[in-house]
């Protein structure tokens, strides 16, 4: 999990870093419609950095040698730290999430607000679109006395907008994307100018048809919003956020109308950019030549096998020689006994362990590559070897 959280790193990051320049420098120009569609870019870089491409197979003949001991031992490096760490994270903000989630769900009254279709809500301090898979609009109980029932129309419009864009999937996918991948700080800026977008393109498509009033008016709106905001951590967009209210007042002052030049040159590099992921994770011909040497195949985790009791009472010694395959993950696959001496004395307890063994995958233009024909010798011995015993050896 780790090499492949790692793998994608390169990818991300650089679609990241162009949407987060885009938002600072682009907004205005092409307008934030179109700004916001480029977040597409996201998911769909991680797509094409993990299409499923048949790899050539890399294929070895040495054979690596190990001897087994009656006092069975796991290797020293079986804990992964790298992904504990991780896991721990990503464990910390996923129920960070959940437990926010519940109690928002939790704080929704019964019944609709009147004339309207949201609900009222103690955890909403300004109206917000709640929710992953069915959303709802929760307003705060002093909406409308806040607010008057021109301003009220403007923000449930906006609301409802927000659910019309199906706003609600994407923060879902973006939450997701921010607990895998939390220990990238681009990632959290990214989440913040993806908001950012997000509430430009919704003002947009509400204020396109209406006039300078109305326009005054959901700016006063966002404005009275912003006052009364929470200074607590939303996982949802809502209509007040302070962080992007200069941003947005500006917006409704001096609307951008959108250069198709520079829309279409955004475009351009955004879909090269795909391409050149794509093609990046291409098979290539010389990989079959070159990938023997990417890496040596060596165990990450090693399972020790048992020293069968029948054998340890009569004193017998042996081997077994396994033929393996090591997948794109780095499991074992594919395992059969090609020798054994004694015949059919150590066999079972072989192959039983060595099915959980793990190996460090051989990697090529970040995606794990299968390797395969690979030979394991375990040397059942009952005497102490010498200190250079374990090492691997090709015959």
């Amino acid at each position: 999990m780790t090499d492949w959280l790692i793998a994608q790193q390169g990818v991300l990051s650089a679609a990241l870093l162009f949407l987060l320049l885009a938002e600072r420098f682009l907004t205005k120009r092409m307008g934030a419609v179109g700004t916001y569609a480029l977040w597409l870019l996201v998911p769909l870089t991680l797509i094409a950095n993990n299409l499923p491409f048949d790899i050539v197979a890399v294929e070895s003949t040495s054979i690596t040698r190990f001897v087994v001991g009656m006092t069975p031992n796991i290797a020293s490096n079986d804990i992964n730290i790298l992904f504990s760490v991780w896991a721990i994270g990503a464990s910390a903000i996923t129920s960070f999430i959940l437990v926010h989630h519940f109690y928002t769900w939790h704080s929704i009254s019964r019944q609709k607000a009147i004339h309207t279709d949201a609900y009222y809500s103690s955890k909403a301090a300004t109206p917000m679109l709640f929710g992953f898979i069915a959303p709802k609009v929760l307003l705060p109980y002093s909406f409308k006395s806040v607010f008057s029932q021109s301003q009220q129309s403007l923000v449930l419009e906006h609301e409802t907008m927000h659910q019309k864009q199906f706003d609600h999937v994407w923060n879902t996918l973006a939450l997701v994307l921010a607990a895998m991948f939390w220990f990238n700080p681009l990632i959290w800026l990214a989440l913040k100018s993806f908001r950012i977008n997000q509430e430009l393109a919704c003002d947009y498509h509400v204020l396109k048809n209406k006039s300078e009033v109305e326009r005054i008016t959901y700016a006063k709106a966002l404005v009275q919003c912003a006052e009364a905001c929470s200074k607590n951590i939303t996982l949802y967009p809502t209509f007040g956020e302070k962080t992007t209210m200069m941003k947005r007042l500006n917006a409704i002052k001096q609307p951008a109308s959108g250069n198709r030049l520079i829309a279409a040159a955004a475009l351009s590099i955004a879909t090269l950019f795909m391409a050149n992921t794509v093609l990046a994770n291409a098979p290539q011909a010389e990989i079959k030549k070159a990938s023997a040497k990417i890496n040596e195949a060596w165990p990450t985790k090693r399972i020790e096998p048992n020293y069968p009791e029948k054998a340890i009472e009569e004193n017998i010694e042996g081997y077994v020689v396994l033929e393996f395959d090591i997948t794109e993950t780095g499991a074992t696959d594919n395992i059969q006994v090609v020798q054994s001496s004694p015949k059919g004395v150590f066999d079972k307890n072989a192959l039983a362990a060595f099915k959980q063994w793990e190996y460090k995958p051989a990697i090529n233009n970040g995606k794990g590559v299968r390797q395969q024909g690979l030979l394991v010798q375990l040397d059942f011995k009952l005497a102490p070897e010498p200190l250079n015993a374990n090492a691997s050896s090709k015959m």
